[in-house]
Protein backbone atom coordinates (compact mmCIF):
# COMPACT_ATOMS: atom_id res chain seq x y z
CA UNK A 1 0.00 0.00 0.00
CA UNK A 2 1.29 3.69 -0.66
CA UNK A 3 2.99 5.10 2.69
CA UNK A 4 0.09 7.37 2.75
CA UNK A 5 -2.33 4.88 3.62
CA UNK A 6 -0.25 3.26 6.30
CA UNK A 7 0.03 4.56 10.21
CA UNK A 8 1.57 2.57 13.10
CA UNK A 9 3.58 3.15 16.37
CA UNK A 10 4.88 1.90 19.79
CA UNK A 11 3.32 1.07 22.78
CA UNK A 12 1.05 4.38 24.16
CA UNK A 13 -1.33 5.13 26.67
CA UNK A 14 -5.21 6.27 26.96
CA UNK A 15 -3.81 10.12 27.46
CA UNK A 16 -1.21 10.11 24.76
CA UNK A 17 0.37 13.76 23.81
CA UNK A 18 0.12 12.98 19.88
CA UNK A 19 3.48 15.00 19.61
CA UNK A 20 5.04 12.32 21.77
CA UNK A 21 4.24 9.14 20.43
CA UNK A 22 6.49 6.72 20.19
CA UNK A 23 7.76 5.03 16.78
CA UNK A 24 8.28 0.95 16.98
CA UNK A 25 11.59 1.28 15.04
CA UNK A 26 10.33 -0.72 12.64
CA UNK A 27 8.83 -1.01 9.07
CA UNK A 28 5.21 -1.67 8.08
CA UNK A 29 5.95 -5.30 6.97
CA UNK A 30 8.49 -6.21 10.11
CA UNK A 31 5.39 -4.43 12.04
CA UNK A 32 2.68 -6.72 10.96
CA UNK A 33 5.52 -9.72 10.92
CA UNK A 34 6.30 -9.31 14.70
CA UNK A 35 2.98 -7.41 15.50
CA UNK A 36 2.72 -10.60 18.41
CA UNK A 37 5.70 -8.79 20.29
CA UNK A 38 6.02 -5.80 18.82
CA UNK A 39 3.57 -3.90 21.22
CA UNK A 40 1.90 -2.00 18.31
CA UNK A 41 -0.89 -0.35 16.84
CA UNK A 42 -1.43 -0.46 13.06
CA UNK A 43 -3.61 1.30 10.68
CA UNK A 44 -4.19 0.41 7.06
CA UNK A 45 -6.24 3.09 5.44
CA UNK A 46 -9.10 3.72 2.97
CA UNK A 47 -8.55 0.23 1.49
CA UNK A 48 -11.93 0.88 -0.12
CA UNK A 49 -9.39 1.58 -2.86
CA UNK A 50 -8.94 -2.06 -3.06
CA UNK A 51 -12.47 -3.13 -5.43
CA UNK A 52 -12.52 -6.30 -2.50
CA UNK A 53 -12.59 -4.28 0.48
CA UNK A 54 -14.83 -1.84 -1.15
CA UNK A 55 -17.62 -4.65 -1.85
CA UNK A 56 -17.25 -5.25 1.24
CA UNK A 57 -17.68 -2.27 2.67
CA UNK A 58 -21.12 -1.38 0.54
CA UNK A 59 -22.21 -4.93 1.39
CA UNK A 60 -22.04 -4.31 5.38
CA UNK A 61 -23.30 -0.70 4.98
CA UNK A 62 -26.53 -1.84 2.30
CA UNK A 63 -27.71 -4.33 4.89
CA UNK A 64 -27.43 -2.31 7.52
CA UNK A 65 -29.81 0.07 5.24
CA UNK A 66 -31.75 -2.78 5.23
CA UNK A 67 -31.90 -3.79 8.81
CA UNK A 68 -32.84 -0.29 9.67
CA UNK A 69 -35.80 0.70 7.11
CA UNK A 70 -33.80 2.15 4.46
CA UNK A 71 -32.18 4.66 6.99
CA UNK A 72 -28.96 4.42 5.74
CA UNK A 73 -29.51 5.12 2.40
CA UNK A 74 -27.59 8.54 2.48
CA UNK A 75 -24.83 6.59 3.29
CA UNK A 76 -22.15 8.41 1.74
CA UNK A 77 -18.13 9.61 1.97
CA UNK A 78 -17.70 5.69 2.86
CA UNK A 79 -14.45 4.47 3.89
CA UNK A 80 -12.84 1.59 5.71
CA UNK A 81 -9.87 0.79 7.73
CA UNK A 82 -8.00 -2.44 8.72
CA UNK A 83 -6.15 -2.31 12.42
CA UNK A 84 -3.82 -4.73 13.40
CA UNK A 85 -3.06 -4.21 17.38
CA UNK A 86 -0.59 -6.49 19.27
CA UNK A 87 -1.86 -7.87 22.50
CA UNK A 88 -2.34 -5.79 25.56
CA UNK A 89 -2.03 -2.87 23.03
CA UNK A 90 -3.94 0.34 23.55
CA UNK A 91 -5.72 3.10 21.29
CA UNK A 92 -5.51 6.76 23.23
CA UNK A 93 -8.65 8.34 24.28
CA UNK A 94 -9.88 10.54 20.69
CA UNK A 95 -13.18 11.40 18.82
CA UNK A 96 -13.74 10.61 15.29
CA UNK A 97 -15.65 13.23 12.59
CA UNK A 98 -17.74 10.58 11.17
CA UNK A 99 -20.11 7.31 12.27
CA UNK A 100 -18.29 4.48 12.50
CA UNK A 101 -19.24 0.68 12.62
CA UNK A 102 -16.11 -1.24 14.41
CA UNK A 103 -16.07 -5.09 13.76
CA UNK A 104 -13.85 -7.67 15.47
CA UNK A 105 -12.38 -10.47 12.43
CA UNK A 106 -9.54 -11.55 15.55
CA UNK A 107 -8.60 -11.37 19.64
CA UNK A 108 -10.89 -9.58 21.99
CA UNK A 109 -10.75 -6.05 22.94
CA UNK A 110 -12.74 -3.57 25.36
CA UNK A 111 -13.89 -0.33 24.05
CA UNK A 112 -14.82 2.79 26.36
CA UNK A 113 -17.47 4.96 24.78
CA UNK A 114 -18.81 8.37 26.22
CA UNK A 115 -21.28 10.93 25.51
CA UNK A 116 -19.77 13.44 23.30
CA UNK A 117 -21.83 16.03 25.09
CA UNK A 118 -21.25 15.15 28.63
CA UNK A 119 -19.04 17.94 29.03
CA UNK A 120 -17.79 16.55 32.44
CA UNK A 121 -15.61 14.31 29.68
CA UNK A 122 -14.35 16.90 26.89
CA UNK A 123 -15.26 20.78 26.89
CA UNK A 124 -16.86 21.88 23.62
CA UNK A 125 -14.07 23.76 22.74
CA UNK A 126 -11.95 20.02 23.27
CA UNK A 127 -14.18 18.65 21.01
CA UNK A 128 -14.78 21.22 18.14
CA UNK A 129 -12.65 20.56 14.73
CA UNK A 130 -9.58 22.77 13.41
CA UNK A 131 -7.68 22.29 10.60
CA UNK A 132 -4.57 20.20 11.63
CA UNK A 133 -5.81 19.70 15.51
CA UNK A 134 -5.26 16.25 16.48
CA UNK A 135 -7.84 13.83 17.03
CA UNK A 136 -6.73 12.92 20.54
CA UNK A 137 -8.62 13.94 23.94
CA UNK A 138 -7.20 14.96 27.53
CA UNK A 139 -8.01 11.63 29.21
CA UNK A 140 -8.60 11.33 33.01
CA UNK A 141 -9.02 8.04 35.13
CA UNK A 142 -11.97 9.68 36.80
CA UNK A 143 -14.15 9.89 33.80
CA UNK A 144 -13.87 6.24 33.11
CA UNK A 145 -17.24 5.96 35.55
CA UNK A 146 -19.28 7.93 32.94
CA UNK A 147 -18.55 6.26 29.94
CA UNK A 148 -19.93 2.30 28.87
CA UNK A 149 -17.48 -0.62 28.26
CA UNK A 150 -17.93 -2.62 25.61
CA UNK A 151 -16.44 -6.11 25.42
CA UNK A 152 -16.30 -7.31 21.33
CA UNK A 153 -14.82 -11.24 20.08
CA UNK A 154 -14.83 -11.77 16.91
CA UNK A 155 -17.88 -11.97 15.00
CA UNK A 156 -19.52 -9.01 17.45
CA UNK A 157 -19.10 -5.00 16.35
CA UNK A 158 -19.32 -1.68 18.30
CA UNK A 159 -21.72 1.33 16.57
CA UNK A 160 -19.13 4.58 17.75
CA UNK A 161 -21.77 7.99 16.68
CA UNK A 162 -20.31 10.80 15.37
CA UNK A 163 -17.95 12.73 17.77
CA UNK A 164 -18.30 10.40 20.44
CA UNK A 165 -14.66 9.97 22.79
CA UNK A 166 -13.46 6.33 23.07
CA UNK A 167 -10.35 4.90 23.42
CA UNK A 168 -9.79 0.98 23.01
CA UNK A 169 -7.57 -1.34 25.40
CA UNK A 170 -6.47 -5.06 23.37
CA UNK A 171 -7.04 -7.99 25.04
CA UNK A 172 -4.35 -10.66 25.71
CA UNK A 173 -3.86 -11.34 21.64
CA UNK A 174 -3.55 -10.21 18.00
CA UNK A 175 -6.69 -7.95 17.31
CA UNK A 176 -7.44 -7.46 13.73
CA UNK A 177 -10.94 -5.22 13.29
CA UNK A 178 -12.19 -4.36 10.05
CA UNK A 179 -13.52 -0.29 10.67
CA UNK A 180 -16.48 1.19 8.55
CA UNK A 181 -17.09 5.12 8.31
CA UNK A 182 -19.41 6.69 6.70
CA UNK A 183 -21.65 10.66 6.35
CA UNK A 184 -25.23 11.37 6.15
CA UNK A 185 -26.19 15.03 5.42
CA UNK A 186 -27.13 15.08 9.28
CA UNK A 187 -23.38 14.06 9.93
CA UNK A 188 -21.91 16.58 7.35
CA UNK A 189 -24.12 19.25 8.68
CA UNK A 190 -22.73 18.83 12.37
CA UNK A 191 -18.86 19.00 11.07
CA UNK A 192 -19.43 21.79 9.55
CA UNK A 193 -20.59 23.60 12.26
CA UNK A 194 -18.18 21.67 14.42
CA UNK A 195 -15.66 24.01 12.12
CA UNK A 196 -17.25 27.09 12.22
CA UNK A 197 -17.55 26.89 16.06
CA UNK A 198 -14.07 26.17 16.65
CA UNK A 199 -12.78 29.15 14.03
CA UNK A 200 -15.53 31.60 15.50
CA UNK A 201 -13.65 31.10 19.35
CA UNK A 202 -10.73 31.41 18.31
CA UNK A 203 -11.67 34.83 16.85
CA UNK A 204 -13.10 35.54 20.47
CA UNK A 205 -17.07 34.76 19.77
CA UNK A 206 -17.38 32.26 22.48
CA UNK A 207 -19.73 29.39 20.73
CA UNK A 208 -23.36 27.28 21.97
CA UNK A 209 -23.34 23.53 21.56
CA UNK A 210 -25.23 22.52 18.56
CA UNK A 211 -28.61 22.50 18.05
CA UNK A 212 -29.03 25.46 20.71
CA UNK A 213 -29.38 27.96 18.15
CA UNK A 214 -31.09 25.50 14.92
CA UNK A 215 -31.58 29.11 12.71
CA UNK A 216 -27.59 30.44 13.75
CA UNK A 217 -26.53 26.63 13.21
CA UNK A 218 -27.36 26.49 9.40
CA UNK A 219 -26.11 29.94 8.97
CA UNK A 220 -22.96 29.55 9.93
CA UNK A 221 -23.03 26.05 8.41
CA UNK A 222 -24.08 28.28 4.61
CA UNK A 223 -21.19 30.45 5.81
CA UNK A 224 -18.99 27.44 5.76
CA UNK A 225 -19.69 26.48 2.78
CA UNK A 226 -18.40 29.67 1.32
CA UNK A 227 -15.43 29.86 3.71
CA UNK A 228 -14.31 26.24 2.92
CA UNK A 229 -13.11 26.44 -0.72
CA UNK A 230 -11.86 29.99 0.10
CA UNK A 231 -9.26 28.31 2.84
CA UNK A 232 -8.39 25.59 0.81
CA UNK A 233 -7.79 27.68 -2.03
CA UNK A 234 -5.50 29.82 0.05
CA UNK A 235 -3.46 26.85 1.62
CA UNK A 236 -2.65 25.55 -2.30
CA UNK A 237 -1.97 28.88 -2.74
CA UNK A 238 0.81 29.59 -0.01
CA UNK A 239 1.80 26.03 0.28
CA UNK A 240 1.08 26.07 4.10
CA UNK A 241 -1.32 25.37 6.55
CA UNK A 242 -0.60 27.12 9.59
CA UNK A 243 0.50 30.15 7.49
CA UNK A 244 -3.39 29.77 5.85
CA UNK A 245 -4.61 29.80 9.28
CA UNK A 246 -3.28 32.87 10.07
CA UNK A 247 -4.40 34.67 7.30
CA UNK A 248 -8.21 33.41 7.93
CA UNK A 249 -7.83 33.81 11.95
CA UNK A 250 -4.55 36.40 12.49
CA UNK A 251 -1.38 35.24 13.62
CA UNK A 252 -1.59 34.75 16.90
CA UNK A 253 -4.13 31.87 16.75
CA UNK A 254 -2.05 29.11 18.35
CA UNK A 255 -0.20 26.12 16.13
CA UNK A 256 -2.38 22.76 16.64
CA UNK A 257 -0.37 19.40 16.58
CA UNK A 258 -1.55 16.80 14.25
Amino acid sequence: MPADQVEFNGPVAPNQDPSLTPSNGLSPEETVRRIEEAKSWMVLKNVESDPEYKDLLDACLDQVAEQTGGLMGGAMMRQAFIFVTSPGNVTPFHMDPELNFLLQIRGQKRMSLFDHLDRNVASAEDMELFPGKHRNLLYREEIESLGMQQHIQPGEGIFVPIFAPHWVQNGDEVSVSFSITWHTAESRHLVKLSYMNAGLRRLSFPQADAGVHPLWDKAKVAAYDVLRPAYDGAKRFVGDRQKAIALFFGRKTPAIAG
